[in-house]
Order: C-alpha cells, then sequence, then structure tokens
C-alpha cells in the first residue's frame, strides 16, 4: 500500500522481523499463505534486497529464505501465481548463497522449490530441474539420501503432469523416469492408475493396474480405493470383483480390507450383518496380529459410504456396529457424524456430536470444516439459537481457528438482522483480512444482497453499507456504483449522494467515479428531484479534472436540472452540446424538449430545435415527437399542439395514439384547456381516448386532473 500512494516505507530492521515473524507465525500454525499475504511478502523482499544492501544477506539469513521457501509451498485453495513467482526468487537466493559458501543441501531448496512448480502448472520446468540435478541413471541407484531424492522428484513431477491433466508428457515423463532406474513401484502405479481411472480411461486404467510391479507389490489404500469408486461408475463389476478377490488372496493389509467391506457394502450390496460376517472373517484370519482388528478407521469407512449414499440411518447402523465390537468412536467419527446429521437437518443431534467431539484430541484442525458447516446450518435455521451459535464462535476463539468465509458471511447476515452492529464489525475485523480475494467477495457479495434486498429498510440496508465500505476498501466501481442506484430507487437521495462521495474521496484512483458514474448520479438525482445533493455533485464534477464531458453527461445533467425546476440552467448545457464535436442525440433531443415543457415560454426554444431538425431531415422519432408535443402543450400552444396531432400520420407516420394524447392532456397548465383538448380528442380520436380513460385519472394539488400514464424512464 506504501507504494501505491507513494508513503516512505518503514524502516528495514522492522520489515526484517515482520518478514520472520510472519513465516515462523506460518510454520507454527502450519497454515498456508494466501496470495494477497504472498504479494505483501514478495513486494518486501525485494524491497529488503533493493534497499538493504549494506547488510549481509539484506537481513534475512538463508533460515529465513528456507522457512518462507517452506511456507510458499504449502499451497493454498486460490489463486497461486505469486507463489510461483516468489518461489521462483527465494530458490535463486538459496541456490546462490549454497553456491557461494559451498553448502551441501541444494535438494532441500529443490524440493519446496518444485512443490510449488508442480502446483502451479509449471511441471515442466520442474522436469527441466529435476534433469538438471539428477539426469543420469547413477543419480538415481542406491538408496543414498540424493539417489532417494531423485527419485522422489521424479515421482513429484509426475503428479504434477498429472494434476494439470496433460497426459502425454505424463506418459514421457514416466518413460524418461524409467529409463534412468525409478521402479515401477506403489507411487508410481497409484499416479499411472488414478490419473486413468479418474478420467473412466477403462483400457487404459486397467493396463497400469495389472501392470507388474517390481517393488512395492501392493497397491496403495488410494489406488484401491480410486478403483472401487471407478468400477461403480463405469459398471465394470466384474472386474472388480476379479480385483478384490486378488487383493483379499494377497493377505490385504488392514488399509486395503476396509476398503473390501466398502467394497462389499457398497457393490455388491451386503447389509450390515453381511459386513460383520467379513470382518469376522479378517479376525479369523489373522489371529495372532492386533493389527488386524476393526477399528474406528474402519466404522469411518463405513459411515462415509452411509453418507455418499445420503443413508443417515444406514450411517447410526455402522456405529452401532462399531460400538458392538468395542470400537471407541474417534474425533473423525463424531466429525463424519455432524456431517451427516447437519445435511439431515438434525441439528440437535448434531450438537451431540460436537459435544463428544470436544473430548476428543485434535491434531490438525480436521474438525474445523464440520463445526463451520454446523454453525452455517443454525444461522439458516428459522429461529437461529443464539446462544448455541455463541458457545460454539468462543470455543473456537479459545483455540484460535479462524472461521472459514462462508460461515463469517452467515453470521454476519443473522447478526444484521437481530441488529447486532458492534458483533458484525468486530466478527469482520477478527477475520476478513485473513481471507484471500475471492473469500472476502464471497462475504462482500452477501453484505450486497443484503442492501439490495428490498425486505431489508433503507436505514437497515445504509447500516450494511456503512460496515461493508469501511471493511471491504478493494471493492470495485461497478459495485459502488450498483450500490448508490439502489439507494436512488429507494428515494434516498441522501444516502445515494453519500455513497458518491465515498467514491470521489477514495484513497485508490481506481474506485473513484469515472464518466458514467456521476452519469448514473445525475439520473438518480433527477429520479428524485433532489437540488441540495445536485449542487453538491455538480461542484464536485467541476473540481474533478479526470472527467471529460460529453454528451451523455450533459445530457444527465439536462435530466436533473429540470426535474429539479431549474430548465434555465438546463438548457445552458443544450448549449453545450450543440457546440460540441459530438453534437446531439435522440436522448438529447427528447431531453431538452423536456426542459422546454417546464420553462416560461419554452414553446420558443423547442420551436427553434423542432424547425433545426426539421430543416436538416432529421429522422422524427416517436419518443422525440411526443417529447415536442409535450413542450408545445406545456406552453398552453393548445392550436399548434392540435395540429400537430392531427398532422402526425400524414407527416411521420405516426398514429395518434394513448401515450400521444396523454402526454398532451397531462401537459396543459389548467383544467379549461384540459376540457377543450378531451372534446377535440374524443371527436377525432375515440378508440385511443377510450383506451386512455381506461387508466384512470388523479387531482393534481392545484386541482386539476391527470392521467395516470404509466412513467417513461428517460436516460441521458
Amino acid at each position: 500500500m506504501t507504494t501505491k500512494v507513494n508513503a516512505r516505507p518503514p524502516p528495514s530492521q522492522d520489515l526484517i522481523k515482520a518478514f520472520t515473524a510472519f513465516f515462523h507465525y506460518k510454520i507454527r500454525m502450519k497454515e498456508s499463505m494466501n496470495n494477497i499475504q504472498a504479494q505483501h511478502a514478495l513486494r518486501t523482499f525485494r524491497h529488503l534486497k533493493r534497499e538493504n544492501v549494506q547488510e549481509e544477506g539484506f537481513g534475512l539469513s538463508l533460515d529465513d529464505i528456507r522457512r518462507a521457501a517452506r511456507v510458499v509451498a504449502m499451497m493454498p485453495n486460490d489463486v497461486k501465481t505469486t507463489h510461483n513467482e516468489f518461489a521462483r526468487e527465494l530458490y535463486e537466493e538459496a541456490t546462490k548463497r549454497t553456491r557461494d559458501t559451498k553448502e551441501e543441501g541444494s535438494h532441500i531448496d529443490a524440493k519446496s522449490y518444485l512443490l510449488v512448480l508442480v502446483q502451479t502448472g509449471d511441471s515442466a520446468e520442474a522436469r527441466e530441474l529435476v534433469k538438471q540435478l539428477y539426469g543420469s541413471t547413477g543419480d538415481l541407484a542406491g538408496q543414498s539420501p540424493r539417489a532417494r531424492s531423485g527419485r522422489r522428484f521424479w515421482i513429484m513431477v509426475m503428479e504434477g503432469f498429472a494434476r494439470e491433466n496433460n497426459e502425454e508428457e505424463l506418459l514421457r515423463t514416466a518413460e524418461m523416469a524409467e529409463k534412468l532406474g525409478v521402479l515401477y513401484g506403489s507411487l508410481f502405479h497409484e499416479i499411472m492408475t488414478v490419473f486413468y481411472a479418474e478420467k473412466d480411461n477403462i483400457e487404459e486404467t486397467k493396463k497400469w493396474y495389472t501392470k507388474p510391479r517390481p517393488i512395492d507389490p501392493a497397491a496403495s489404500a488410494k489406488t484401491v480405493a480410486t478403483i472401487l469408486r471407478f468400477c461403480i461408475r463405469n459398471n465394470e463389476g466384474d472386474w472388480c470383483k476379479s480385483v478384490f478377490r486378488e487383493l483379499l488372496e494377497s493377505n490385504p493389509t488392514k488399509e486395503i480390507w476396509d476398503i473390501v467391506f466398502q467394497w462389499a457394502a457398497g457393490v455388491l450390496g451386503k447389509g450390515v450383518e453381511d459386513v460383520e460376517r467379513m470382518i469376522e472373517v479378517m479376525i479369523r484370519h489373522n489371529p495372532d496380529d492386533e493389527t488386524m482388528r476393526p477399528d474406528a478407521s474402519t466404522i469411518n469407512g463405513l459411515v462415509d459410504l452411509a453418507m455418499s449414499l445420503n443413508d443417515p440411518y444406514l450411517a447410526e447402523r455402522y456405529l452401532a456396529l462399531g460400538t458392538k465390537f468395542g470400537i471407541r468412536p474417534n474425533a473423525q467419527t463424531y466429525i463424519l457424524q455432524m456431517n451427516y446429521r447437519v445435511s439431515a437437518g438434525d441439528l440437535t443431534g448434531a450438537q451431540a456430536a460436537y459435544t463428544s467431539l470436544q473430548a476428543e484430541e485434535i491434531l490438525d484442525n480436521e474438525d474445523l470444516p464440520a463445526i463451520n458447516k454446523y454453525i452455517r446450518a443454525l444461522c439458516a435455521a428459522k429461529s437461529p439459537n443464539h446462544y448455541l451459535i455463541t458457545t460454539l464462535i468462543t470455543d473456537l476463539d479459545e483455540r484460535g481457528a479462524r472461521l472459514e468465509a462462508a460461515t463469517v458471511s452467515a453470521l454476519c447476515m443473522t447478526n444484521l438482522a437481530r441488529g447486532e452492529l458492534n458483533d458484525v464489525v468486530d466478527l469482520l475485523q477478527t477475520h476478513a483480512f485473513h481471507y484471500t480475494l475471492s473469500e472476502r467477495a464471497l462475504i462482500r457479495d452477501e453484505f450486497v444482497a443484503y442492501c439490495l434486498d428490498r425486505k431489508n429498510t433503507a436505514s437497515k440496508a445504509w447500516e450494511a453499507y456503512t460496515i461493508f465500505r469501511t471493511i471491504f476498501e478493494e471493492t470495485d466501481i461497478d459495485i459502488r456504483t450498483k450500490m448508490m442506484n439502489e439507494f436512488f430507487q429507494r428515494r434516498r437521495s441522501d444516502m445515494a449522494c453519500h455513497v458518491f462521495g465515498h467514491m470521489r474521496q477514495h484513497i485508490r484512483p481506481s474506485a473513484r467515479p469515472v464518466l458514467e458514474t456521476y452519469i448514473q448520479c445525475f439520473e438518480g438525482i433527477a429520479s428524485c428531484s433532489d437540488r441540495e445533493s445536485l449542487d453538491i455533485v455538480h461542484n464536485m464534477l467541476k473540481m474533478d479534472s479526470s472527467i471529460e464531458p460529453n454528451t451523455r453527461l450533459y445530457n444527465s445533467l439536462m435530466l436533473a436540472y429540470t426535474a429539479c425546476d431549474d430548465s434555465d440552467k438546463a438548457l445552458h448545457f443544450w448549449d453545450d452540446i450543440t457546440l460540441s464535436k459530438e453534437g446531439p442525440t435522440y436522448n438529447s433531443l427528447e431531453i431538452v424538449f423536456h426542459a422546454c415543457r417546464r420553462k416560461p415560454f419554452g414553446e420558443r426554444r423547442a420551436r427553434a430545435v423542432w424547425d433545426k431538425m426539421q430543416r436538416m431531415e432529421i429522422e422524427v422519432t416517436p419518443r422525440v415527437f411526443v417529447a415536442y408535443l409535450g413542450a408545445l402543450a406545456g406552453n398552453s400552444q393548445v392550436k399548434e399542439a392540435k395540429d400537430l396531432v392531427e398532422n402526425a400520420e400524414k407527416q411521420f407516420g405516426f398514429t395518434p395514439n394513448v401515450k400521444m394524447l396523454g402526454t398532451f392532456y397531462n401537459a396543459l397548465p389548467g383544467q379549461n384547456q384540459k376540457d377543450v383538448v378531451e372534446k377535440w380528442a374524443r371527436e377525432l380520436y375515440p378508440t385511443a381516448w377510450e383506451e386512455l380513460e381506461k387508466l384512470g385519472q388523479i387531482t393534481a394539488k392545484e386541482g386539476h386532473r391527470l392521467f395516470k400514464m404509466p412513467q417513461e424512464e428517460i436516460k441521458a
């Protein structure tokens, strides 16, 4: 931000402390860095490198560089472009220092860099780096740390191409790796099999799954689970049976047995009792192996299967089966239980699962997604239990856990509905600045939707806007303009012009009003006929050197001043239009005639414009015709207006209709003239007049009558 507003940056020592403290925190919390944080960290790194040259290593040690690289390699679920850029610069700096100091350990730096490359779509570059570091067979032979690193790095590159869905380069890399000595083991087998299984390529999936493996002959649990889902999707029941029969004959591991039980329940349609008998078979076949006993993972896998089948009752039966085997539920069990109970709308059951979960050890915040889902469900209830919601939030605060953006959004809307504005502000100030731009946009959009919802009063919408504009500074001008227009539509031009003023005062030039913003603001002021707001915004325009007026802007000013009963000033802008290179549009003509309609002796200016149009042979549109008719009628030029209507079809091809007659009648300033026109219209245009009468009439405060004509909005 300091660079954007040309402010002086903090001292280098403060930046060094902040940089190191930030990455120490991220490592300790095992927390990834979002793209905004990465941008700030990268700018800090570059600034120190450029400005702090008098200090060795510009104030950052090799350990500081490597710590930052480890954090960069922990990918967020968001934009990762800055991570790639940052990792590149950190790797260059680390390799420069290890080269200068002759320090061994380049594989440490390479690992962090490769992890970023393969997760940000640069697997081809990662492969070139691995070829450079471990490009000969000798490097991959044996069990030395270097050989093991090389083999693992080739596997990482393959994982990258699989993630990028790049089949051609994946196959090419696999062939390269095998030639260099990377044997087709369990990880190699998993990458290739899972890649084709997820693409539902039956032939290639079977080929890679059955390919002989010289090492690690047992398939990984992930591979087997993927094959199970693949077979279900592609109706490969017979091949699936052969795969699982072979697994059962090979004395499978406990993890494979757990998937076998899911296969029996999900594919073979075995009931809970059948699964129970299969568990007993596993125990009998391994009487002396205590590891081959059903445990919480076994039950959790079956519960997860029941959830995928949307069968909460079946999930509860599997939990009861676990109790029968003396299996104590673990944290994952209660997490699953919370999830399916919330999905089933059983919030009381979800609370019971949450209470049980509190007694379990949580190692890596794996319960947070389920708790967040539960909080959102409580917020969405018809009568939210605010005490329970507060209790859950307090529990998470004590753990130092951060809420998901969707949860913060739901809590904000709940608190707004209750009028708890301070709670909304506290919640956003605690959490919002840690989120990615997309997550912040999710919360912001809820505030915008709240403001646009007409069920909420203007005062409530204003309260929400006030919070939203303070927290979400990055909001673009389109959304801010939408908010401004919403207040105009609510007939609160004072609030709308405050929104405009906030844009005008914004620190970022990109959030300040552009030409279109001014136009829409003046159109809104015209709709509310607010002279005070018009003077304020017009003065802002005069002082805004970035705006180059055009016809549409002058049109909007004409509209606004006409609506505020200052037709004289409105017509000054018509002069500006006629003298401009762009010239008037049809909207300009319609607006100037409206201004003439409300100006004393305005028919003279209207007649001059009309005559010039005739001389220039400008085509007359129905809207411009009716506007000119209104200008004549508004200045009591009854005979001339009658002649215009009577000659309309012959001269312009316009048949007198409801719009034409209604405008003529309503524009006349006195009831006597209206009565004369009514008699004339009844005689000449009885059908159109009868349709006009169906609209009904109202009595103006001056005492004369007006037809309830549908209002056609005039735009600049």
